[in-house]
Formats: C-alpha cells, sequence, structure tokens
C-alpha cells in the first residue's frame, strides 16, 4: 500500500510504501475512496503543539476516512466484503484515534476497529462520509457532552 507518513511538526509528510495491513482480530480492512484534510491535520503539520496529541508517530496522517470494506478479521460481525463505510475517528473502547495513535486514512489501505465504523447511506459520496464522521461526532459531542 501506498499512504502520507508524517513523523513531526515542520516537516511535509512524505509518500511511502509499506506492507497491506492485515486485520487483527475485530478489525477490518478498507479500501480508502476518500479522506479528509481536517484542521487539526493542519495544525500538528504547522504548529508543534499538536504533537502533544499525536503520540504515535511516526505514521501514515488523517483521521477522516471512507472506503470500502475488503477484508474482515476474526470475529468481526455486522459488516460484510463490499461494506461502504465511514470511520469514526476515536475508538470509543480504547480512545485512540486513527492518524493520531495507528495509521490513518492517508493511505491506499486502512485497518480499523470494526466498532468505528458507520454505513454509508446510498445517495451519499465517500467524501461526505469521510467529512461527517469526525463532523457529527465533534457536534456531537459539543452539544451533549460539553454543552
Amino acid at each position: 500500500m501506498r499512504g502520507w507518513l508524517f513523523t513531526k511538526t515542520g516537516v511535509a509528510p512524505k509518500l511511502i510504501e509499506k506492507e497491506d495491513p492485515k486485520p487483527a482480530k475485530g478489525e477490518v480492512v478498507l479500501d480508502v475512496k476518500a479522506a479528509g484534510l481536517c484542521h487539526s491535520d493542519v495544525g500538528a503539520l504547522e504548529e508543534a503543539s499538536w504533537m502533544e496529541i499525536i503520540t504515535e508517530a511516526p505514521l501514515i496522517f488523517g483521521h477522516e476516512a471512507a472506503g470500502v470494506v475488503s477484508e474482515l478479521g476474526e470475529g468481526v460481525t455486522g459488516f460484510e466484503i463490499g461494506d461502504r463505510v465511514g470511520v469514526v475517528p476515536i475508538n470509543p473502547e480504547t480512545k485512540a484515534t486513527i492518524g493520531y495513535q495507528r495509521d490513518g486514512g492517508y493511505a491506499t489501505k486502512l485497518s480499523v476497529p470494526a466498532n468505528q465504523l458507520i454505513r454509508i447511506p446510498e445517495g451519499v459520496s465517500f467524501i461526505e462520509g469521510a467529512a461527517a464522521t469526525d463532523a457529527g461526532m465533534t457536534s456531537h459531542r459539543a452539544l451533549f457532552e460539553v454543552g
């Protein structure tokens, strides 16, 4: 697979080739179809204070992603190969974020826990699906957890 490797603030991400991810138990592999560029991604590129939340660099950048399920890990239920999905950036159980604590969506493939997937409805593009998960999570948190 190919992906954009982020190392630290002030250093341009580098396009690399690495082995395709394999799904661990409870995970799926996606063929990434769209990835969003978020304010926090730009912040991390330009301002070192963002490095406090990107704890596993170097890694593949990008926490807004959508794609097609291409592999299922052991124990995954509720999803099938070929499903169109968006990825909720933060794992609800571990709080790990794609693109910050594990490889993210600026790649051709992405391995992610199945509990972070949301089906993309018919009529919604991969681009909209990639952006909606992060924007939806941010709005929900502001309204229901903080507000």
